[in-house]
């Protein structure tokens, strides 16, 4: 920034001396002077107008002039000086320019015009910044380079990670977020990595599909050096979700029994086994149609290959927990013979041999609260000892199977719950009230005559007797036949009767239902008094029957993490067609609780007890954005990327995770050649 001398030679010979304040710019062309103000002829030594460069740079730039220790010392001092830079900034000087009333502003600093102020390119940031925060404390991207991703392969992995934990949705809407809604090029720092198209990620996910197991072990052995525990207890199980469109290239897509009632729909299972922390250990994706007992021993292989990280230390095994889905005989006998301790709820009505115990359970069993300031909420508990059964142990070589017999014996603690009675007695009354007035429907049909032939009554009955199979084996039907009526006034053996609106048909006689009715069988008593009970069975013989219990109750974890996969982590619906792109979709998803668990389980440590989902609530208002403003003074545009300034709230949990600062404030402005030139950066937020 300098002042020039300007001739202007005039037609009589008379040569105009004026002067400018210019700077030189660095363009596309080279470099280029600019006019900042035109000051007039000014009548000055040399060595002041110096001095008038150093005061304009100063009001201008913020800089300081080189001959005064504290800035504005020269400004005091020379009045002549001074009345020029005003009026410049005034306009005054500016021939056929109206004088113009200056904006107040401290010295050195841009004064943006309010009325040219406006916001844009908002982007989301906060669940983001969580989000990458537990990314790079389970060390994901250093794994990933290790097994040769790239560096953009590894923001890719980030955003599809990323994007699947805070905007659940396929790859293609992943996408869209990636380019439209996050600022997570800028919290990574490499935006331009994301720069790509949906191929590109279509790409990165079958390359984490190939490093599945890898990538599993590694979070799991990070996961338990972050959050070190002795306790060795594991829960398995198993869901199925469904896929939209006809999947007919998919080997994985099977028909099956929805347990999101979409049966109309192919279907895929997935099993998963967590700690009693909520942290997932193994995943396994399989067909729709597999039953659930004959996943276990492809479990069982997954975690002997885990056995060499500080998953197990000590070298110990595992206790696995597990619903009655999975807990067969077969299941709990190869438990057993791989050595694994297990509870269970067994499969087989166990509850029925201990009908005269749970009927005097009140009496006799146990009263356990587990939450103290719910005293009246609780379950009666009746711990026994079964001898264990004998053991085949499979060795090497044909015909050398032996069965050795264990003394050691199992126990079983006998539940009934009052929250669960409770809970199935009216499920129960319900359905028997829907299975009584369908009866009831056809009962008034065959006493009004407009039902009464036996092969139409036992369809009907059949009909209902399907439509309430829980109820309708607590039940005897009988239809009664109705007497012979005598044939008189009949022609060739045919009687009349009523064919609907008057009119008349003839039908062949023959036998006749006359009524209907149905009775409870004793099996309904024995329903009433195991209601809300159930046996629970494992190897730790030498638990109590409340630590026992405590123990299968961990299981809603598993359920807990199904719940997130499939109602916060997009898991659901699967669009795509191949069977590869489904189980690399999944997998995506259970890389997201990978991050979810993290948070969740840091913040409890700190006593917040708060879901993710509400978590994705909190922070959907902590945004970056870019605020744009003129000077007038300067004709400088500025471009302020900025992050909002965290509520009370976010900056309590920001605390507890351990998140000091947000991205830094970046300033830039611009010119009418468009230009940018960098400004210096402010603080960070």
């Amino acid at each position: 920034m300098f002042i020039r001398t300007c001739k202007n030679k005039k037609k009589n010979g008379k040569v105009y001396h004026s002067h400018q304040l210019v700077e030189t710019l660095q363009t596309e062309k080279g470099p280029r002077t600019r006019i900042l103000f035109s000051l007039g002829r000014l009548d000055l030594e040399p060595g002041r107008i110096k001095e008038l460069e150093a005061l304009f740079r100063e009001r201008l730039e913020g800089t300081p002039p080189p001959k005064a220790a504290i800035p504005g010392l020269i400004l005091a001092s020379d009045p002549e000086l001074v009345a020029i830079v005003e009026a410049a900034m005034r306009g005054d000087l500016t021939p056929g320019k109206k004088a113009k009333t200056p904006v107040p502003r401290p010295t050195g600093r841009a004064a943006l015009d309010p009325d040219s102020l406006q916001t844009e390119e908002n982007r989301s940031l906060g669940p983001e910044i969580l989000a990458v925060d537990a990314w790079e404390q389970l060390g994901i991207s250093s794994v990933l380079a290790r097994e040769g991703f790239t560096p953009r392969e590894q923001a890719l992995a980030c955003a599809l990670t990323v994007g699947r934990l805070v905007a659940p949705g396929s790859e293609r809407a992943t996408h869209q977020w990636m380019r439209e809604t996050t600022a997570l090029g800028e919290i990574l720092g490499t935006p331009e990595h994301l720069d790509v198209g949906p191929d590109a990620l279509y790409t990165v996910s079958d390359r984490l599909l190939e490093k599945k197991e890898i990538l599993e072990s590694a979070l799991v052995q990070n996961t338990r050096t972050l959050f070190p525990s002795d306790s060795l207890v594991f829960l398995y199980d198993l869901s199925n979700l469904y896929l939209e469109g006809a999947a007919k290239g998919n080997a994985l897509a099977r028909r099956g029994h929805s347990k999101e009632k979409r049966s109309d729909c192919p279907l895929i299972s997935f099993s998963l086994v967590v700690d009693e922390r909520g942290f997932p250990i193994a995943s396994r994706i399989g067909p729709g149609n597999q039953s659930e007992p004959e996943t276990l021993p492809e479990a069982l292989d997954r975690l002997e290959t885990l056995s060499g990280l500080s998953v197990f230390p000590g070298a110990k095994k595992p206790t696995l927990v597990m619903d009655r889905g999975i807990a067969t005989k077969e299941n709990i006998a190869l438990m057993k013979t791989r050595g694994y301790h297990y509870c269970v709820v067994e499969r087989r009505p166990v509850e029925k041999k201990y009908a005269d115990l749970f009927e005097k359970a009140r009496e006799t069993f146990e009263w356990f609260a587990p939450h103290p300031e719910r005293p009246h909420e609780g379950v009666w508990l009746h711990k026994i000892l079964v001898p264990e059964a004998p053991t085949e142990k499979v060795t090497a070589g044909e015909g050398q199977d032996k069965t050795s017999p264990s003394t050691e014996p199992v126990a079983r603690v006998l539940v009934l719950s009052t929250a669960r009675k409770a809970k199935e007695d009216a499920m129960d009354a319900l359905r028997e009230t829907r299975f009584a007035t369908a009866l009831g429907a056809l009962q008034r049909s065959i006493r009004k005559g407009s039902c009464v032939r036996p092969d139409i009554v036992s369809r009907r009955i059949g009909k209902i007797l399907a439509r309430f199979p829980s109820v309708a084996k607590y039940y005897t039907v009988l239809p009664v036949p109705a007497d012979p009526v005598p044939q008189s006034g009949s022609k060739n053996g045919e009687t009349k009767t009523p064919a609907g609106k008057g009119r008349k048909s003839t039908a062949p006689a023959g036998p006749r239902i006359a009524d209907l009715v149905w009775t409870q069988n004793v099996k309904r008593e024995e329903r009433n008094l195991l209601t809300g009970t159930y046996v629970i069975e494992t190897s730790h013989a030498d638990r109590t029957g409340r630590e026992i219990w405590s123990l299968y109750t961990t299981l809603t974890r598993v359920e807990d993490v199904f719940r997130n996969l499939k109602s916060d982590l997009g898991i659901r619906p699967v669009f795509h067609q191949k069977a590869s792109r489904c189980m690399a979709h999944l997998f995506i998803s259970i890389l997201a609780y990978f991050l979810l668990s993290n948070i969740e389980h840091r913040l409890r440590e700190k006593g917040e007890t708060r879901s993710w989902k509400t978590l994705l609530t909190l922070f959907g208002t902590l945004w970056r954005t870019t605020v744009t403003g003129r000077d007038p003074h300067t004709g400088f545009d500025y471009r302020i990327r900025m992050t909002s300034k965290p509520e009370p709230e976010q900056r309590g949990i920001l605390d507890k995770l351990g998140i000091k600062s947000l991205l830094r404030r970046v300033v830039s402005r611009v010119r009418s050649e468009k230009k940018e030139v960098e400004a210096p950066s402010g603080s960070s937020t």
